[in-house]
């Protein structure tokens, strides 16, 4: 018979349960899951397969929990994510940016994602954006793709016109 597990008596078991099902991350589910069990007379060994950890990890958690509380069992690998960058442009730069695409850009051909990029580059000051960033604008202000079509390049430009004006082609 293995030697009882002492938790601390941080929550009730009708809290651990609330909590497992309440929680969003999956790694912190899980972990309040393995104590509930535990909680409830379930042998570790036993709680530790249902919930899938190895034996090991599972006693590192009760001994988390035990030290730290509800703290013990949060998953810090979201620490270490990099922050989210943040917009490029204000609301007031972006609609200025809507606007200016309204217009044909400076050579007169069609908005592309580096045009896009050089002009809020000359908006913000920043040195360098880059050509993608320009094309995530254009997506996000809802600007289509414009490309002209494909010319084929041994087409003959007197033949296709005069078969656009044949009747009944």
């Amino acid at each position: 018979m293995p030697r009882p597990l002492h938790l601390e008596p941080h929550f009730s078991a009708d809290e651990l349960k609330a909590r497992y099902r309440a929680s969003v991350d999956p790694v912190e589910s899980r972990r309040w899951h393995l104590l509930w069990l535990v909680h409830t007379q379930t042998t570790l060994t036993d709680a530790a397969k249902a919930v899938g950890f190895h034996y090991d990890y599972a006693r590192v958690v009760v001994k988390d929990y035990n030290r730290d509380g509800a703290d013990g069992l949060r998953n810090r690998r979201k620490d270490q994510r990099p922050q989210q960058s943040r917009s490029l442009l204000n609301p007031k730069q972006l609609e200025a940016l809507e606007a200016r695409l309204q217009s044909p850009p400076d050579d007169d051909g069609v908005w592309s994602g580096p045009k896009v990029a050089r002009v809020i580059a000359e908006v913000t000051g920043v040195t360098k954006v880059w050509p993608q960033r320009g094309w995530d604008y254009l997506k996000r202000l809802e600007q289509s793709l414009q490309v002209p079509r494909p010319r084929h390049r041994k087409g003959d430009p007197e033949a296709q016109e005069a078969f656009k004006k044949t009747p009944g082609a």
